[in-house]
């Protein structure tokens, strides 16, 4: 069968319409898309108890109930751990927002002093922002009470996704396989063994990564005398598993409200504690936990997680990390698409060597 070759600027136009429809869908889908990546993500972290609990006599439905369950269990302790701090916030944040204006009223003062810049233009300006910054936080807080249910139905279609695909995970292989030629069979087992430890690997080591970060902020945020010592810590370390930009953001916050309540001198030395935990985290325990399993340069990352978030806000700039660590690995197993392999990686591929191939289905399943 003779192929017809299209000319650049055809093929250019094809991709570039591929790339916007794609796009399209993504945010059209969201609402089908976001859960079904997050539950593929729980069901591939949970995937080797469940083939453990097998291994045990259960059965696939067993097994997969018990692991989404035992999860389920650890999450709402976690929730529940965050509610009773988030109820004391919540309850205390009339107050909060009056000693905002206070500090802020207290820093005005220090600036036309040392300054001479009119106090009456900066106390309007600055008391207009504090307010709008206020009000727009006390906005998100009440909508993000009122649209708990949401969340909690958001939640529980996961778990059901999860709990679905850990069930019917060789029927999902055998498709794929049966959907492919046979000549990239063994492409297509490779693709996803490598998905499959990529992904476990990048998912339990940026959770090991959170509980060790969250318990040096609660310990330093302790040992400072900070209030909601515990939230604080536990927010700034799910913020840090945002890459590059989620610790400025923990840490404007953490300072602002730490301002609230405590010295100036104290906010700084939260600021510049959590700015060193972040270091520490990203140059001694991110590269002892995470190895080299999902090897993207930070240029890449940095467009992502920016993508990411244009597309699918907030959780788009969690997945977009996994997503291009499987975009990456498929396009190692192409041949005329390995040029954006080495564009989304941080070395070249120079003979890379494969791990061994499973013999089926049944063996990627497990």
């Amino acid at each position: 069968m003779n192929e017809v070759k299209l000319p650049f600027n055809a093929r250019l136009a094809f991709t570039l319409l591929c790339i916007i429809l794609i796009i399209y869908i993504a945010r059209l889908g969201h609402t089908l898309i976001i859960p079904l990546a997050f539950a593929m993500l729980v069901a591939i972290m949970l995937l080797p108890l469940a083939s453990q609990l097998e291994k045990w006599r259960f059965s696939r439905g067993a097994a997969a109930f018990t692991v989404v369950l035992l999860f389920v269990i650890l999450l709402v302790g976690v929730l529940m751990l965050l509610a009773t701090q988030m109820g004391a916030f919540v309850a205390d944040f009339p107050q909060l927002q009056h000693q905002l204006i206070q500090q802020v009223e207290s820093l005005q003062t220090w600036v036309n002093v040392k300054f001479h810049i009119d106090s009456t233009r900066q106390m309007d300006y600055l008391e207009q922002m504090a307010m709008g910054t206020l009000g727009s936080a006390t906005s998100f807080v009440s909508t993000t009470l009122l649209s708990l249910s949401s969340m909690l139905i958001f939640i529980v279609f996961v778990l059901l996704y999860s709990f679905f695909l850990l069930l019917y995970r060789s029927l999902i292989v055998t498709f794929l396989i049966r959907l492919f030629k046979g000549q990239h069979r063994d492409k297509l087992l490779d693709v996803i063994m490598q998905t499959r430890y990529i992904i476990k690997g990048y998912v339990s080591g940026l959770m090991i990564e959170m509980i060790v970060v969250a318990f040096v902020n609660c310990a330093m945020f302790w040992i400072l005398g900070i209030k909601y010592a515990t939230l604080l810590g536990i927010m700034a370390a799910l913020f840090n598993l945002i890459p590059y930009l989620g610790i400025y953001i923990a840490t404007i916050i953490c300072m602002m409200l730490t301002l609230t309540n405590s010295s100036l001198a104290t906010t700084i030395q939260v600021g510049t504690g959590l700015l060193i935990v972040h270091f520490l985290d990203s140059n001694i325990l991110l590269p002892r936990i995470m190895g080299s399993k999902v090897k993207i340069n930070a240029l890449v990352t940095i467009l992502g997680v920016v993508s990411g978030n244009l597309i699918w806000g907030v959780p788009g700039m969690f997945l977009a990390i996994p997503f291009i660590a499987i975009l990456k690995i498929i396009f190692e197993h192409i041949d005329y698409m390995q040029p954006w392999a080495i564009l989304l990686g941080d070395v070249t591929l120079k003979g890379k060597k494969k791990p061994a191939r499973p013999k089926g289905p049944d063996h990627v399943s497990e």
